[in-house]
């Protein structure tokens, strides 16, 4: 992508209608034994093949044990992939990405090594980082000597955070593997920039057997992540009228505009089928997600209120200026405090338009380039405080001056990241929750841009916010700032700040509406993010997600269709 301009938006008021007829449902061909697709032979060419259901890449019911276990590395090269779009590409955006990646193998699990995303930008001409996921390995009769693995691979782009979800198949001998096959079948993306679309690529990998030296502690971090999951049951263990799952269902742009919907109650989540155009994804717990704007509550609250309660809740009213020396004195940010920011209540002239959003923070690579940019912002006629504004740039300020906060605290090259990923993530197990961070000079780290770029799983989302609807509070321990996450979650006094829509307010980056429900008014506190990626944070602790990117905004059916199997009125 480079320099080109990127007409996206991070902005969460955009409606779009359904655009005509529904599509029509995926219909083609499942896996049936004997395979007919992702042969061995295939698996051997260099062939594109078509696109297909995506029960290809998964083990299926019949498989036998593999003959061999997996130990080893695989390198990708910089491969070109096939995305058929309407438009020029950016730059590195049809390029599959230079990488390596570890495996072992436990109990008929592929497990990688590497559990954190990995960068990819100094080594490869790709616009794509990459999450490996854990995937499976198996045998199938008509395979010879070979056998199978397959494993789910998430490509997120580094500049705004969209996620495209995609899963790999190859097969293996002790010393030997063949090409590996990847389709990326569903994504959260921006639909009016063109992304929607699907991918696949035939890749040569370099494949070198190895034994490690950390294969068991991998296994057992494997074993326990996969343990301290959210227990699942399927949503129609809830949803006995198939009100809520025909919500999820629904067609808008595509066949699979959901990527995935589920309501968690008492603890336990209730999900839907995980979908994308050709099926259902075969590694659901391991889908990734760009949830856009839902990163402002997912981590920008959650950082501040996590301060807030390690240092005082006096970091609320600390000031920008007092923490950000390139807007030291600049007019529009005097007395701007954290709080205001997080509020979108700074008084500055910032807004989601391209020259305000794309030209100055997403497209400025690093943290001084963008601070740069927005001290060129100019001030609004209210002050600090008054009246709502929403500007994504307002949540890179509060990152920039909490980083300066926290090393004024700590000591220069303390990261407030680390802090929240060590003192709050590990304790409610998603430490592997990931943010988009600057892009600094190599070795140079950069931080969270919290604005955007937030690409949780499933069960992470729902941790999270199950930790805020507990008021902060995980198995006893107070993690969040106890007072001000209530306030947050608008169980205060105050409505919070007018947002334009009578019947929407906003504050401490939480939206808030009132839904009608055959038997009551129901208050919800969400997460929002661009292309209809909500967190509902309902009454009882009853939270529901749906992660999309094909902007249905109106959540009032998905919430009635909730309360008519969870009683949320008394």
């Amino acid at each position: 992508m480079g320099k080109r301009l990127i007409p996206v938006l991070v902005c969460l008021t955009m409606v779009v209608g359904a655009c005509g007829s529904a599509p029509d449902p995926w219909s083609g061909p499942r896996l049936s034994e004997p395979r007919d697709q992702l042969t061995v032979a295939q698996l051997q060419r260099d062939d594109i093949l078509p696109l297909i259901d995506m029960s290809f890449f998964a083990k299926p019911e019949w498989a036998v044990e593999p003959a061999h276990g997996f130990s080893g590395s695989l390198t990708f090269s910089d491969s070109e992939l096939t995305f058929p779009i309407e438009r020029d590409y950016y730059d590195g955006e049809n390029v599959f990405p230079r990488f390596a990646v570890d495996f072992v193998v436990h109990d008929g699990e592929l497990i990688p090594l590497q559990r954190d995303i990995i960068i990819t930008r100094h080594e490869s001409d790709s616009l794509w980082d990459v999450f490996v996921g854990a995937g499976a390995v198996w045998q199938e009769e008509g395979d010879g000597e070979w056998s199978r693995a397959s494993f789910p691979l998430s490509l997120r782009d580094r500049y705004i955070g969209q996620v495209r979800n995609c899963v790999a198949t190859f097969i293996y001998t002790p010393d030997a593997a063949s090409n590996v096959y990847v389709q990326c079948s569903q994504e959260t993306a921006d639909h009016a920039d063109g992304q929607l679309g699907d991918m696949r690529v035939m890749l040569p990998a370099d494949y070198e057997p190895q034994v490690y030296a950390e294969a068991s502690q991998a296994i057992e971090r494997h074993i326990q992540t996969s343990a301290d999951r959210l227990p699942v049951r399927s949503l129609g263990d809830l949803d006995v009228d198939g009100e809520i799952a025909d919500y999820f269902d629904r067609s808008l742009l595509t066949n699979a505009s959901t990527s995935v919907g589920a309501v968690l109650v008492d603890e336990q989540l209730y999900v839907q089928s995980a979908s994308t155009r050709h099926g259902a994804y075969p590694y659901p717990s391991e889908m990734r997600h760009g949830v856009y704007s839902v990163s402002k509550s997912m981590a920008g609250a959650l950082a501040l209120l996590y301060l807030a309660e390690r240092y005082g809740e006096g970091i609320f009213d600390e000031l920008i200026t007092d923490h950000v020396p390139a807007l030291a004195s600049n007019p529009a940010w005097r007395g701007v405090s954290f709080h205001h920011a997080l509020s979108m209540a700074t008084g500055t002239a910032g807004s989601e338009r391209f020259e305000d959003l794309a030209a100055l923070l997403v497209l400025a690579e690093t943290a001084e380039e963008s601070i740069n940019n927005i001290a060129t912002l100019g001030d609004r006629p209210e002050g600090p405080g008054q009246v709502f504004n929403y500007a994504s740039t307002n949540f890179f300020v509060l990152s920039y001056a909490m980083q300066n906060y926290v090393e004024q605290q700590e000591g220069t090259g303390v990261f407030y990241w680390d802090l929240v990923r060590d003192n709050v993530l590990v304790p409610i197990g998603a430490e592997q929750f990931t943010v988009l961070h600057t892009l600094e000079a190599e070795g140079t780290r950069g931080i969270p841009l919290l604005a955007y770029g937030a690409t949780p799983t499933l069960d992470e989302a729902a941790k999270i916010a199950l930790l805020f609807t507990n008021e902060g509070v995980h198995d006893g321990q107070q993690l969040l700032h106890r007072k001000r996450t209530q306030e947050a979650l608008f169980r205060s006094e105050w409505p919070g700040y007018p947002t334009g829509n009578r019947e929407v307010t906003y504050r401490d980056s939480f939206w808030s509406r009132a839904v009608n429900t055959s038997d009551c008014r129901v208050d919800v506190v969400y997460m929002q993010g661009y292309g209809a990626n909500h967190v509902l944070l309902l009454p009882d602790d009853v939270i529901v997600v749906r992660f999309m990117d094909e902007y249905d905004e109106d959540f009032g059916d998905l919430v009635r269709g909730v309360a008519e199997q969870v009683p949320m009125c008394r």
